[in-house]
């Protein structure tokens, strides 16, 4: 027999002091209660209650020991409340991992976003290269291309699929000239990513119009996405790079994409989210599930959501740099809302 059960048993036998409506209280019959405080005594080696015809009572060895009995059971069922509060409410704290190619303007309106439906939760964010191990206690989620994570028990969701685009600052193409084609990248300092140069060659494999073209790069310098964004920014080459991390860049004129048709040969990079468990998901994390999904399946919906909620807020639409995060149309909508909003309050 199940050893709380014979402590809520007792506890509750000692507190009504009747057996019936010891176990009225907890929903069993009676002769269940009297086994289960049979069962107790036999455990312990002690007689913890008088029984009679008409009454239930302590005994005096067993005063000390319901009194500790109480308060084990009150500090359990309080646990227990608080674990399933956290599982209903957006509250606590979700650890996440995050590959440094996420870390652009998108990833800040994403944070953003999910702060703004749920305020209480405490992000956590840790930025990392290598492999994510969601068992080991340390993270909750990561969000990672699909190698980095080997645990075939997890749940991937793919978010976004992004080709890698190359890119440089207005000022080192004026400076340097801007490549027509791909061989002409072998004049150029050319910012990579390690994987790119397989197996140590200095030659880099690229696709142009589908076609294969090797380039031996005159200079070039090896980093994370992160460090590559920043020398770009900075003028210091010509970088490849998932164009989700640099749109916002070319958006705003700070880095050109040249060469449309230039890829790699490696395809797309894909970035999923990844969790350890499907059911019985805290709220925070289910929340995290459903906002990333939505956030990278319309991006462009989110910055007006984002938009919307500042101008409530502000109602000045001249607060909001739209065209930036929303795109035309999106754009054009939330000036139509902002119309209708402000002729709706005359």
């Amino acid at each position: 027999m199940d050893q709380l059960y014979m402590l809520r048993a007792f506890v509750a036998a000692a507190r009504y002091q009747s057996f019936s409506k010891a176990a009225e209280s907890l929903n069993v019959t009676t002769g269940s209660i009297s086994k289960a405080i049979a069962k107790l005594e036999a455990c312990i080696q002690t007689r913890v209650l008088l029984r009679t015809t008409r009454s239930v009572a302590l005994t005096e060895a067993a005063q000390s020991y319901y009194l500790s009995c109480c308060r084990l059971l009150e500090e359990l069922d309080e646990a227990n409340r608080r674990v399933t509060q956290e599982r209903e409410i957006d509250s606590g704290r979700l650890r996440l991992i995050v590959h440094p190619m996420l870390m652009s303007e998108v990833f800040a309106r994403l944070v953003s976003g999910y702060h703004a439906i749920a305020p209480n939760v405490s992000l956590v964010v840790s930025v990392q290269e290598g492999a994510a191990n969601l068992y080991d206690g340390r993270c909750d989620m990561a969000i990672l291309p699909p190698h980095l994570v080997e645990q075939s028990a997890v749940i991937r969701r793919t978010l976004c699929k992004s080709p890698r685009i190359l890119v440089a600052a207005p000022g080192y193409l004026e400076q340097y000239g801007t490549p027509q084609n791909a061989s002409d990248l072998a004049n150029h300092f050319l910012l990579l990513d390690p994987e790119s140069r397989k197996n140590g060659l200095d030659f880099v494999d690229t696709l142009e119009d589908g076609r294969s073209v090797s380039v031996s790069p005159k200079s070039s310098m090896d980093g994370n996405e992160i460090l590559l964004r920043a020398a770009a920014l900075t003028g210091t080459g010509i970088a490849a790079l998932p164009e989700t991390m640099v749109r916002e860049d070319i958006k705003g004129g700070y880095l050109t994409h040249i060469l449309p048709r230039w890829t790699t040969s490696d395809g797309n990079v894909e970035i999923c989210l990844f969790y350890s468990h499907r059911e019985l998901l805290p709220a925070r994390l289910r929340t995290f599930v459903d906002f990333c999904i939505e956030f990278f399946r319309s991006p462009a919906r989110h910055g007006m959501i984002e938009a919307k909620s500042l101008l409530q807020r502000t109602n000045r639409i001249e607060d909001y740099t739209f065209a930036t995060n929303c795109g035309a149309e999106a754009a054009s909508e939330l000036h139509r809302w902002h119309g209708d909003r402000q002729t709706s309050t005359m």
